[in-house]
């Protein structure tokens, strides 16, 4: 009889366990879930004040996308992709402060920074080759397509100074629609030139240097040569030629090898010369 009261006892021991522990599981869910409930309706919770050495904000690989850190000069932030390279880079160095841009390959691309003579600014092209730098006041472009453009208010460019094909410099200035009226160039073979042209495109006059000296040409609308003023390459003196609209030379003012003055007017196909000299001895 005993034995069967200690029975009955050890069940309803089992089956009141049983009930307890499944009546605390549904109180904490109860009370997780209010606790959500109150969370949401208050908001996230704010820190006013947060001390740690290092920050890292995972991506979807695992790995950081940004990172706060400190350094032995001051502070770092790095921003990554999702495959782990770095692509931008603000900190503290011992000059002042830093920015550094990197491509998805890796290679620096841009840069500013601050150091003893003040701030510098560089680029560079997707080899790590450096195309331009700023610093200390002094502007400095490379590579084979460097070129600086000034635009006016509807962003045509009016004014260039870029290198030609052939790495010589070059100085352009264009007229409001981006006309080129005016160039400062390495003619080649010859030397340094002043071209200017008309605002639809012709070329309506020429200085340059050559060995022999300075060379001024004018041409008509038709792109012809009708006023020429240069040097004498075997007397070293001046010289002028006047051309009719076929480009053929009808009035020539030179000085000869006894530093006197010729005039020689010739016919509309350049014969039939004339030539003026002063009169020998003569003095006014």
């Amino acid at each position: 009889m005993n034995n069967e009261r200690l029975t009955q006892i050890e069940q309803q021991l089992s089956t009141l366990h049983k009930s307890v522990r499944r009546w605390r599981m549904a109180s904490c869910v109860l009370v997780a879930g209010g606790l959500l409930l109150a969370a949401d309706a208050v908001g996230p919770t704010v820190i006013d004040h947060l001390v740690v050495n290092r920050i890292d904000v995972l991506g979807d690989s695992g790995t950081p996308v940004v990172s706060i850190a400190k350094t032995d000069v001051g502070g770092r932030i790095d921003l990554y992709n999702q495959s782990g390279v770095n692509l931008l880079r603000v900190s503290s160095t011992p000059s002042g402060g830093d920015v550094a841009i990197w491509d998805d390959a890796g290679t620096n691309v841009a840069g500013l920074w601050s150091a003893d003579q003040g701030g510098s600014f560089s680029l560079w092209n997707e080899k790590g080759e450096e195309l331009s730098q700023f610093a200390s006041g002094a502007l400095t472009l490379s590579g084979a397509n460097a070129s600086l453009h000034i635009q006016n208010e509807q962003g045509v460019p009016v004014a260039v100074v870029a290198s030609d094909p052939k790495a010589n410099g070059r100085f352009q200035i264009a007229d409001a629609a981006g006309n080129v009226v005016s160039e400062m160039l390495m003619i080649p073979d010859v030397g340094g030139g002043v071209v200017v042209n008309s605002s639809s495109g012709k070329k309506m006059g020429v200085l340059a240097a050559t060995e022999e000296g300075g060379r001024l040409n004018i041409l008509n609308a038709r792109g012809v040569p009708v006023f020429i003023a240069s040097t004498i390459g075997t007397t070293g003196g001046g010289a002028m030629t006047v051309a009719n609209q076929r480009g053929i030379p009808v009035v020539i003012m030179k000085s000869d090898e006894e530093h006197r003055g010729i005039i020689e007017i010739l016919d509309a196909d350049g014969d039939g010369v004339r030539r003026i000299r002063p009169l020998r001895g003569y003095s006014p």
